[in-house]
């Protein structure tokens, strides 16, 4: 059930604030793919006064962490349009399909392959993107313009792009209250 009202969103906030790091790690599991050790960090920065906050705390611990800690969190996140769907988290089977990602044409799934593959080979990370708002089509185009980017550019474009699916996620993860 969303919540609706002000006075839900502070209850909802006081028990996040309330929970001890483990379990409100737990709570928001699945907020970073495969990393609830984001969402524990950052509770130390609690008590969390907004969503706003609670997502700010997260995007600083992960920028506190170590280069292999950064890195693993990129790892992570699968490949995009790469046709397993089955073998994804729920909240990435729903980005995909929303972007799209499972109807493609088998010459506009060829071209995400070669493109991730491409990429993979370039950067040693999976292209990724914030999907929402985005079309298969435009998913592509932003995969090509950002392929020869340096590799330095794209590892930060990946912790950018992995708050901002972290943004998307979290009133999902709210609302399952």
């Amino acid at each position: 059930m969303p919540i609706e009202t002000p006075m839900e969103y502070l209850a909802m906030l006081d028990t996040l604030n309330a929970l001890p790091p483990e379990a409100l790690a737990r709570r928001l599991s699945g907020l970073y793919e495969h990393s609830d050790w984001v969402v524990e960090r950052a509770a130390a920065e609690r008590p969390f006064a907004s969503t706003e906050a609670l997502l700010s705390a997260c995007a600083e611990a992960v920028r506190r962490a170590s280069e292999a800690e950064r890195r693993q969190l990129i790892v992570a996140h699968p490949e995009l349009a790469a046709g397993k769907l089955e073998s994804l988290t729920p909240a990435s089977q729903g980005e995909q399909r929303g972007a799209g990602l499972d109807q493609l044409d088998d010459a506009t799934r060829e071209r995400f392959l070669k493109a991730n593959a491409d990429y993979q080979a370039r950067h040693g990370i999976p292209f990724i993107i914030c999907v929402k708002g985005h079309s298969a089509s435009s998913i592509l185009a932003e995969l090509e313009r950002r392929l020869p980017q340096s590799t330095e550019t794209e590892f930060k474009e990946a912790l950018n792009q992995i708050d901002a699916i972290a943004a998307v996620r979290l009133p999902g993860l709210l609302d399952a209250s």
